[in-house]
């Protein structure tokens, strides 16, 4: 009786298996800053990789604002510039799918660190170019390495956070791709464009010395069995405390990883069985012989529990990049002077970053107290109706005559680079790095990476198409219908995440596979 009660007490206090990163009563609140100052200083390490990141994907804009049918020097054509604009998002996808299957065997960490290799190589390529064939080795050289580093960043500032700050750390890692954005402009006002890429070679440099002084994930090092040094490692990240203030966390983060490991050999010894037909020697008995195959990998990845946020996550990409102006953005340039705004083009594309970062910060502000969802539907709304008002004004000013009032456009434009980055521009990749399950976060998070800028270049390469047949007013029509219908979408199939542990987003997708 005394045996049963004792077992019956220890079943009780057990924390429940996918209880994922609930924070120890036994920690102290005098250690709660210091937890999340550890956090933070792994996020702005590894978020030096965003900023980069942003300063990349705005280098089209530099280079083809300023060689563009250029009367000396080095000059591009019509072709060309669309092949600039185009390539750097083209190869993007190749660097998401390999950064899938690599940071799983290499870990988050060693991935961050060797993305910054073809970083600094590319911002060297294009300081010294000399032909178009140089800036377009350049512009590969960043699609793939941009493409590559997107899983492994956004997994590992998913599993190194607590529930609590993981929204506001995510959405500020995010915020830090639109401080690349105005970086990266600022430079270009400032300097030639030649010295704006010398310049940008250092931020890779500072980017490798900051991510080689934070730890290794956590959760990536229980996987692979290293359980001493993921306990090093959560002890960092968690205020540098001791074993025992971090030991019901590392215990639940222990059950989490080998409850994903055991569910995937309980499905391949059920495969076995059935292949089999024979049924009767006990579960107790029973051992897998051989190891997964390549076969069986695929088929786990394609279980409902990856495939359903997969699904929300690209459906929300694809409303994103429509009720941002996504294609419009390699022709930033030219738009705005047709539309005869009354600023400079250059110092408008300035501006665009610099509102972009104010709706970023909003949004880490606000993130925590509203949740996701409803930053999405008011920044969707808001974004779908300055397009469908751009392609009112154009209409009404190109096809019916009426006398042009710039500051019209100009006001749109600026609320439309706000509004994006209040919610749909970073919520998406804050999902990204909370909605798959441990095993296949890696794998899913790239081929989510990959989506992105597929669409992105589809849209991108296809905008002079588009302009073409249905003039520039029937361009922000169409996109600002496709948002109005996102909101929708945002309203109808976006759960709240805010403050859930991971392992509670993922049973609440284990739930919908259910119905």
């Amino acid at each position: 009786m005394d045996d049963a009660a004792a077992a019956a007490t220890t079943a009780i206090n057990e924390p429940e298996p996918g209880s994922l990163l609930i924070v120890s009563g036994s920690t102290s609140d005098r250690h709660k800053h210091k937890r999340i100052l550890s956090q933070i200083c792994a996020m702005v390490a590894q978020s030096l990789l965003m900023l980069d990141l942003g300063m990349m994907i705005v280098v089209p804009t530099i280079v083809i604002g300023a060689l563009h049918n250029a009367k000396e020097g080095l000059s591009l054509d019509d072709s060309q510039s669309s092949w600039i604009a185009s390539i750097i998002l083209m190869c993007q996808p190749l660097g998401c799918l390999v950064s899938g299957c690599v940071q799983s065997v290499f870990g988050r960490k060693r991935c961050l660190l060797l993305v910054n290799v073809p970083h600094l190589v590319a911002w060297y390529l294009l300081y010294s170019a000399e032909s178009s064939w140089i800036l377009y080795t350049a512009s590969a050289t960043m699609g793939i390495s941009i493409g590559f580093l997107e899983g492994p960043t956004m997994a590992y500032i998913g599993e190194i956070s607590e529930p609590d700050v993981r929204g506001i750390l995510s959405t500020f890692s995010s915020s830090m791709i639109v401080m690349g954005h105005l970086l990266e402009f600022v430079l270009g006002w400032i300097f030639p464009w030649r010295t704006t890429m010398l310049v940008s070679c250092l931020v890779p440099v500072l980017a490798a010395v900051a991510i080689s002084l934070i730890p290794e994930s956590p959760v990536w090092l229980l996987t692979k069995g290293r359980r001493d040094e993921a306990l090093s490692s959560l002890r960092w990240l968690r205020g540098w405390a001791s074993a025992e203030e971090v030991s019901e966390e590392f215990h639940n983060l222990e059950l989490y990883c080998q409850e994903s490991k055991n569910e995937f050999n309980n499905l391949l010894q059920a495969k076995i069985r059935k292949s089999s037909g024979y049924t009767g020697v006990p579960d107790s008995e029973f051992a897998t012989k051989s190891e997964p195959s390549a076969i069986d990998i695929v088929r786990d990845l394609l279980r409902p529990g990856i495939l359903i946020p997969l699904r929300l996550v690209v459906v929300y990409f694809f409303f994103f990049h429509a009720a941002s102006l996504t294609a419009m953005r390699p022709y930033m340039i030219e738009v705005f002077s047709r539309l005869q705004v009354p600023v400079s083009p250059s110092v408008l594309t300035v501006w665009s970053a610099a509102l972009q970062g104010a709706g970023a910060l909003i949004c880490i502000c606000l993130v925590r107290l509203v949740g996701k969802r409803v930053l999405s539907l008011v920044s969707m709304s808001c974004c779908a109706l300055c397009c469908l008002s751009l392609g009112a004004y154009t209409y009404l000013t190109t096809q019916h005559q009426w006398s042009p009032v710039p500051t019209i456009p100009l006001l749109l434009f600026c609320t439309l680079y706000f509004a994006m980055n209040l919610g749909i521009s970073p919520v998406p990749w804050l999902l990204v790095s909370e909605v798959f399950p441990n095993r296949g976060r890696g794998e899913a998070s790239g081929a989510c990476a990959a989506t992105f800028y597929i669409i992105a270049f589809l849209v991108s390469k296809t905008w002079l198409n588009l302009q073409s047949s249905v003039e520039l007013y029937g361009c922000f029509f169409l996109y600002g219908i496709l948002a109005a219908i996102g909101i929708i979408f945002v309203y109808k199939c976006l759960p709240e995440t805010e403050g859930k542990t991971l392992a509670e987003i993922e049973k609440n997708f284990t739930k919908k596979n259910v119905r």
